[in-house]
């Protein structure tokens, strides 16, 4: 299984006091506490953890996912201190809101790089891919040797391509999945994506398929996966291995699938779901809750049913 990376990355660091300056543009007079003058490299999920990096948390759930070491999380409330570790805490009212402001700031002003820092310069088309002429890709892709993109592809900055891999014609890659947000104050905000896109080798995305850009991480694709046509993947969800996933099925964001599971066409996935290596997801079934590895799914609501065989013999 390919390493997937966590987050996305500053192209210079920034200091902590820089953004406590521009948060307090934001809102006014803040309350700071913990380490202090932190140098920051990128931006994650709180819950993926990390070194250095800039956050938001709710201070209810904050420590219940991977440690976060030397970055500043911008909460509602303070966490234990017992748990707040080598970390700098900013409070604010609506800390979601806030972070999506600094986000669409550091964009602008300083530039973010998904994958790793310097990915959109390193970026290149393989002299070995074929690429029709009718595609669109945009600065800061990369595709890999002996890819194909077919005709009216669009692929949008920030994408990984690996080897081998096809995608078919009017694919779409890398474009914005829906998240919006009501902050306190009444806006309405959508959260910058800036997470990209990473597809392994050996890899078929169908006719008509659309693959979300991840927000805080890449939407993440393995290798010698098949996504049918018109199917779509949510920003930041996870394909492992040898997925197999038939016409017209949906999988939500930040849903995990790994290695060797099969959806069958039709098959609608809700977000933020884990289903198991090498389950089976019967014909037109809705998925709402997690499904253990091996077991065969079906219906809507999906429920076990023992014995299920979908997709080709693999």
């Amino acid at each position: 299984m390919t390493v997937r990376p966590t987050g996305a990355f500053f192209r210079t660091p920034v200091s902590s006091s820089k953004i406590i300056a521009f948060v307090e543009t934001l809102v006014g007079p803040i309350k700071l506490t913990g380490a202090a003058d932190l140098e920051l490299t990128g931006t994650c999920d709180s819950r993926a953890g990390g070194h250095r990096q800039l956050v938001f948390a709710n201070s209810e759930h904050y420590g219940e996912g991977k440690e976060l070491i030397g970055s500043f999380v911008l909460t509602e409330e303070l966490p234990s201190e017992s748990i707040q570790g080598s970390n700098q805490f900013c409070v604010v009212s609506d800390p979601r809101a806030v972070f999506m402001d600094v986000l669409a700031w550091l964009i602008d002003s300083v530039g973010i790089d998904a994958h790793w820092r310097g990915f959109t310069c390193e970026a290149k088309i393989s002299n070995a891919a074929e690429v029709a002429s009718s595609a669109v890709i945009e600065p800061g892709v990369e595709v890999d040797t002996g890819s194909v993109i077919c005709a009216g592809a669009v692929i949008k900055r920030g994408s990984r391509i690996g080897r081998n891999t096809i995608i078919r014609e009017n694919v779409v890659i890398g474009s914005d999945g829906v998240t919006v947000y009501r902050a306190a104050d009444g806006r309405l905000l959508k959260f910058p994506h800036a997470g990209g896109v990473s597809i392994g080798d050996n890899t078929e995305i169908g006719a008509n398929a659309v693959i979300a850009g991840g927000i805080l991480a890449p939407t993440f694709i393995g290798h010698d996966v098949v996504i049918g046509n018109l199917c779509n993947v949510g920003h930041g969800a996870v394909v492992e291995d040898g997925v197999w996933m038939s016409v017209g099925s949906l999988l939500g964001g930040h849903t995990t699938v790994h290695a060797g599971v099969t959806i069958a066409m039709g098959v609608s996935v809700r977000d933020n779901l884990v289903i198991g290596a090498k389950a089976s997801l019967g014909m037109g079934s809705v998925v709402v809750k997690n499904v253990e590895s091996n077991h065969s799914m079906f219906g809507n609501p999906a429920k076990r049913m023992v014995g299920l065989k979908t997709g080709p013999k693999r």
